[in-house]
């Protein structure tokens, strides 16, 4: 219990600087619920007041007031609800406005590591999903049951001045009937789990399907997946009808036991006590009145109690993500990264988990303005040296030295700005084509933009769109070609004016005749950098100053192209598998 309660005062301390800053709005919104909670327990006892007094009495004028005071009761209600509802609502987009956006900026200072552990999918229902459940502590929830509480005891108060011996007998059955209530919501809230995930099975399918459409029409399996799709949606469907008529039937029984049995309990009461002049009518209206007010309210207060958990729930998931160690924990080196000399790889050791080594005493050295290849079968380690290069994770054993200052001693952020990176699976940005290329960075004029397209032989396909520059790209660019996707590739690496230029497997996925125009400007874009090319084609390492030959996350072999045909059996082993698919063409 204390680890609970702990956990919540927690919770409350990361929230209560989203409400300071918002205070009035919060604070008004108390008040404003106070007053209302107040004023509706007032009219029953106008209403009651000239049942009793002003009709015997047959007082014209104190029944014209106090009805007056009863319209002016239910107007400033009216307003006051309508005030705090707006108020509330503003309050809880403000502050979960702000949330998503700490959020999210923390997330893009979180590793590269910690993002490959975490499935996309529960990333975005985190941000979102679990934030406006969040939203509601603010808006309505936490507002909602302090109000509901306020009337209850109100409630309560004035039965028992009113009426003392009644009230007793009706507290206790309002209480185990509200409790009751809780039970079954909580019970009835595990089937809405269960059509949660339901749906989440069908919605993933549904994309699975959809993203695979190719492969399904080609295979002619539309009927196969129909069906598929049918099995669950019956299943889900059943569980749902059955849900609702547990749900239902369980709550027209509550509200039948409070606006019948309830009533009819209180009328068996007082009747006695009315025609012995015990107990007056307007105590009967008021009693019943009161009761048929606390229907919802205290239905309402074991459902928003299971909101709330869940709210919480929600809560401790999303800052789950605030406490995950960002970079700039991870990464505290203050050197500015001069690059005059090399980059020097020395015993580097790597595993991404335990001791299952990836990169085993590795050492290499980058000297600037050098072109270096990388070459190996997959899963030799090259990737993975790349990415130590950009510091994506920290090295296991071992040090990579810039300039001989330790890459960790030195800032990452000004680091990767000397990096170029140009990766096979290219990700293009909602857009157009400059913004793909500036990637959002208005900073970079306009020429140095077209200057890239230049260099990158781009110019063809800018020119053949009626909006050029400024054409929109769909979704991952399924508008463009793979090549041309590649080419844009290239031109972002070289508007950023890297110092560094890293390419992992950068021509591997594109048409001939797009790597032979990259390969006619490459000269030119390497031109004056340091190029680190990861390459399974021979085009792209042939011309390379050094060649590191990979097996097993060692380097077996080092040299130039010519060097290492004529000592390497390895290497000439990778070069005959790539001139051996152009042999048996030509046959």
């Amino acid at each position: 219990m204390s680890k609970k309660k702990h956990k919540f005062t927690y919770y409350l301390k990361q929230l209560i600087p989203y409400i300071v800053r918002d205070k009035w709005l919060f604070l008004f919104g108390i008040f404003a619920m106070l007053v209302t909670s107040s004023l509706r327990l007032i009219d029953p006892l106008l209403i009651a007041h000239i049942i009793d007094k002003s009709v015997p009495d047959k007082n014209m004028a104190e029944m014209i007031r106090y009805g007056m005071y009863f319209v002016g009761v239910i107007a400033i209600t009216g307003i006051l609800s309508y005030v705090q509802v707006l108020l509330l609502s503003k309050l809880g987009i403000k502050i979960i406005t702000r949330f998503k956006f700490n959020i999210f900026r923390h997330l893009l200072k979180l590793p590269i590591a910690w993002f490959n552990e975490q499935p996309v999918g529960e990333l975005i229902a985190r941000v979102e999903s679990d934030s406006e459940r969040v939203r509601g502590l603010f808006s309505h929830l936490s507002i909602t049951i302090i109000g509901n509480l306020v009337f209850f005891v109100g409630v309560v108060v004035v039965l028992l001045v009113r009426e003392s011996k009644v009230t007793l007998y009706l507290i206790p059955i309002i209480i185990i009937l509200a409790v009751s209530y809780y039970f079954l919501i909580r019970y009835i809230s595990k089937f809405y789990r269960k059509i949660r995930e339901m749906n989440a099975d069908i919605t993933a399918k549904i994309t699975d399907y959809v993203q695979g459409m190719p492969v399904v029409q080609t295979l002619n399996r539309e009927d196969c997946i129909i069906d598929r799709l049918r099995v669950s949606s019956e299943k889900k469907k059943r569980f749902e009808i059955k849900t609702s008529f547990i749900e239902y039937s369980a709550s027209s029984s509550f509200l039948f036991v409070f606006n019948v049995g309830l009533v009819a309990l209180i009328i068996l009461i007082t009747s006695p006590k009315i025609i012995g002049g015990l107990v007056s009518i307007g105590t009967l209206f008021v009693f019943i009145q009161y009761i048929s007010r606390l229907i919802w309210p205290l239905l309402q207060i074991s459902e928003d109690v299971m909101q709330v958990q869940r709210a919480f729930v929600s809560l401790g998931r999303i800052l789950e993500l605030t406490e995950a160690t960002s970079e700039d924990d991870l990464h505290r080196g203050s050197a500015l990264p001069y690059f005059e000399e090399d980059i020097v790889f020395d015993h580097v050791w790597f595993a991404y988990k335990d001791e299952e080594w990836v990169l085993k005493d590795v050492s290499l050295t980058i000297p600037k303005g050098k072109r270096i290849a990388l070459v190996g079968a997959s899963g030799s380690g090259k990737t993975t040296t790349i990415s130590l290069l950009c510091a994506f994770y920290p090295v296991t054993r071992g040090q990579i030295l810039v300039d001989g200052v330790p890459l960790t001693e030195i800032n990452l952020r000004l680091w990767r700005e000397k990096i170029g990176l140009i990766l096979q699976d290219i990700f293009l940005f909602p857009g157009n084509i400059t913004e793909n290329i500036r990637v959002y960075n208005d900073d970079i004029p306009a020429e140095k933009v077209r200057q890239a397209i230049g260099i990158v032989s781009l110019d063809d396909f800018i020119e053949k769109q009626e909006r050029g520059l400024e054409t929109e790209l769909a979704e991952r660019g399924q508008n463009i070609s793979q090549g041309e996707k590649q080419l844009i590739s290239f031109a972002r690496a070289l508007a950023f004016e890297p110092e560094v230029i890293i390419m992992d497997e950068a021509t591997a996925s594109i048409d001939p005749q797009t790597e032979a125009k990259i390969q006619r400007s490459m000269n030119e874009v390497l031109s004056g950098k340091t190029a680190v090319i990861v390459a399974h084609r021979l085009t792209s390492v042939i011309d390379a100053d050094q060649i590191l030959l990979f097996r097993d996350g060692e380097i077996i072999d080092r040299g130039t192209h010519f060097e290492l045909l004529g000592s390497s059996k390895d290497y000439r082993r990778f070069v005959e598998l790539q001139l051996m698919p152009t042999e048996n063409t030509s046959e």
